[in-house]
Order: C-alpha cells, then sequence, then structure tokens
C-alpha cells in the first residue's frame, strides 16, 4: 500500500468498520426482529439448489446467530464459520453452540464458531464453498469493496447467497416523513438490477436474483418504529445529522397512527412493506473485471437466469 490515497482509503474503511461494529453493539439488546429471521429461512430455502455439499461455510455478519442455525441443518458434516463485527453479537451467537459440562473440554469441538471480525478482513481468509449473509451488505458504504472480498473469501466455483432491502421498502413511513417534513427519511437502498451489474463486474457469474413483498402490521406505531430500532442503521445521505425534538418524534408516531387501517382482532393494524432481494450467485474463476458503464442490453440479458416477482 505504497500510494497515498490507498493509505487513505484504508483509514476510512477501518473507521466505517468501528463505526458499524458500534452500531451493531446495539442491536444486542433485542432479540432477532421478524423480518431478519423471515428473510433468513425464505433464504435456506434455496440452498438445497446447490448439489454438492459444502465442506466449509461462512456466514457473513452473523448477528444473533439465527442463519448458523439454519446453515447446520442443511449442511451437518460442514464448518460453519460466522463472521459478526461486533463483539456483543458475536458472543450472543457463539453462546447458541457453546457445549456444556464435560464436553466443552473433552469431547469434539463446535463445528460452529463465531469470531468478532468482520467478512471483508483480508486477515481472517475463509476459502468457504458457499458464503452466506443476511441483510448486511447495507451495512456497509463501499459495496464493491465488500463484495470483492466475499470473492476472495470463496473457493473457485463457491456460490453466495445474500439478501439486501429493495427500494420499495418503508415507502409508507418515507411518505409519512416526506409529508411532515420530517429532518429523517429512511434509508434509500439499492434496485436488484443495479447490484447486479456489482456483481458481475466484482467476479461473480450466473446470478439469480428474487425480489419478494413482505407486508407487515403492528398494533401500533410505536411498536413498529421499536422493532425497527432492533434492525439498525448506518449513517446515509437522508439521515438528520442532529437528534430529533420529542415534539418531532410525537409528531411522527401520531402521523403513523393516523395512517392506520380498519381494526382488526388484535387492534390497529399499521402495515409497512418491505421489499428483499434476495441473491444467488457463483465464483466465475476466469473473471476480468468489467466496467458497469460498458455493459451492453445483451449482457444484461445474459447475467440473469430468472426474475420472479412475488406479493405477498
Amino acid at each position: 500500500m505504497d500510494r497515498p490515497d490507498q493509505f487513505l482509503a484504508a483509514q476510512q474503511q477501518a473507521r466505517w468498520l468501528a463505526a458499524a461494529a458500534c452500531a451493531r453493539d446495539r442491536l444486542a439488546r433485542w432479540p432477532a426482529p421478524y423480518i431478519w429471521q423471515e428473510a433468513a429461512r425464505r433464504m435456506a430455502e434455496r440452498l438445497p439448489l446447490l448439489r454438492a455439499q459444502a465442506q466449509r461455510v461462512l456466514d457473513a455478519g452473523c448477528a444473533w446467530g439465527d442463519g448458523l442455525d439454519l446453515l447446520q441443518k442443511q449442511y451437518p458434516a460442514a464448518q460453519i464459520l460466522g463472521y459478526e463485527p461486533s463483539p456483543l453479537l458475536a458472543q450472543l451467537a457463539s453462546k447458541r453452540f457453546a457445549r456444556a459440562g464435560l464436553a466443552r473440554w473433552f469431547g469434539r469441538p463446535s463445528r460452529v464458531q463465531v469470531q468478532a471480525v468482520d467478512a471483508a478482513d483480508p486477515e481472517y481468509p475463509a476459502q468457504a464453498d458457499v458464503l452466506w449473509s443476511n441483510l448486511y451488505l447495507d451495512w456497509h458504504h463501499d459495496r464493491m469493496r465488500v463484495l470483492e472480498a466475499w470473492r476472495r473469501q470463496l473457493q473457485p466455483e463457491g456460490a453466495l447467497f445474500f439478501t439486501t432491502f429493495g427500494p420499495d421498502t418503508l415507502k409508507e413511513l418515507g411518505e409519512v416523513c416526506r409529508t411532515l417534513g420530517h429532518s429523517s427519511q429512511p434509508m434509500a437502498f439499492t434496485d436488484m438490477h443495479d447490484l447486479g451489474d456489482e456483481l458481475v463486474q466484482a467476479g461473480f457469474a450466473d446470478p439469480v436474483m428474487d425480489m419478494e413483498m413482505v407486508r407487515m402490521t403492528w398494533p401500533s406505531a410505536q411498536a413498529a418504529l421499536t422493532e425497527l430500532r432492533a434492525l439498525g442503521a448506518v449513517p446515509h445521505a437522508a439521515h438528520s445529522r442532529g437528534l430529533r425534538t420529542p415534539r418531532a418524534w410525537q409528531a411522527l408516531v401520531d402521523a403513523l397512527n393516523a395512517t392506520a387501517r380498519a381494526p382488526s382482532g388484535h387492534g390497529l393494524e399499521r402495515p409497512l412493506s418491505a421489499s428483499s432481494n434476495c441473491a444467488t450467485l457463483r465464483v466465475n474463476p476466469d473473471c476480468r473485471p468489467v466496467p458497469i458503464g460498458a455493459k451492453t442490453a445483451s449482457n444484461r440479458r445474459d447475467g440473469w437466469r430468472s426474475h420472479r416477482w412475488i406479493e405477498m
């Protein structure tokens, strides 16, 4: 790393990872949110598409460890690694697989190992057959750097499974914020077509991209905002730089409550949408980086194997 710009970029990346780890520490206060668990469950349904049994599996951003459970069920004989930058979340995930009693000292070591590191860190090579990541990519400000690092973590012909939120996520909340002139807006998420172009540039081949709409309801606006807080967030362009006043917060809660639909058996329903992108793809061992601007329409058609829109 001889060039000054490379040194400054590495410093900026290190600061961002430290900030993201600190932000994810707060997630340890709450149990895993429903949408996080549901996205993992739906992604696990695609694991049997791989014919070969993986010997080494990496969960990038394993958080509470629910994804490790799903991976262990699918690959019972594989060594499964969980990389989580938050030490508190990594501790929670590790406890799920800790051996008790004499087995801790005299039995076989657990096939599931959790480390408080980031999967993009080159000092912790995994050389995995399968890399799994659930709703973690958006915690990074430089997606290309992370995708390239994930490619290096995989064996040649390895497979990548990951989920992200789509651009229609929390559109109802965004409309309320814009109507109020609220200082903060929901984070803008990436469209799966743009994400697919970045994956091809990073060295992946044969992507299969699915987009699903999940509609959730809560008994109150406060309950919805509490669960969204459990998902965490990172600084973004639409986020307010200052703190919100209690009056502004209450105005947001009142406006969300006013959008409630007809009463149900459990009270008023406040619906919010979440669009989820799910990608399945393999490493291209003979890949040469392709500038995104150089891709043509035929490249795009050849890149996708299927698109499905599923509204729930």
